[in-house]
């Protein structure tokens, strides 16, 4: 039974190998009209899993072979999210972002809304007779 959970996890794992290389996650690299250098990076995230057994379902087969009959399965599941730009111009290097916002960015944007929010607030005060 070892051997046959053993082979079921190295061929899936192989036909992954297969999908995914050094290039999904740092891409081919290309050069723009203005000399930038740019690399894509992806963040990538890969489950696996996978089982099997032996089952005691016929005694005939164990009789002539000395082994059950083995059932097993495996998956896998893979995202790839884009992370950034590397770009490098004149031996600088610099790393463009275009995934999530840090959060220090998200409350920088939520600032004109809640302003907004809170003057209104204040003018509805100030129709209805209030001051």
């Amino acid at each position: 039974m070892d051997n046959q959970i053993n082979e079921l996890i190295s061929s899936a794992i192989e036909r992954i190998k297969s999908i995914v290389d050094v290039n999904t996650v740092v891409g081919v690299p290309f050069e723009t009209k203005g000399g930038i250098l740019v690399f894509p990076l992806t963040k990538l995230s890969v489950g696996f899993v996978a089982g099997g057994g032996e089952y005691n379902s016929d005694e005939k087969l164990f009789k002539s072979t000395g082994k059950y009959p083995f059932a097993g399965g495996s998956g896998a599941g893979v995202t790839m999210h884009p992370v950034g730009l590397l770009t490098i111009k004149n031996d600088e290097c610099k790393l463009i972002r275009i995934d999530e916002k840090s959060p220090y960015e998200k409350l920088i944007e939520t600032i004109p809304d809640v302003i907004s929010g809170v003057s209104k607030f204040f003018d509805k005060g100030d129709k209805s007779g209030e001051k």
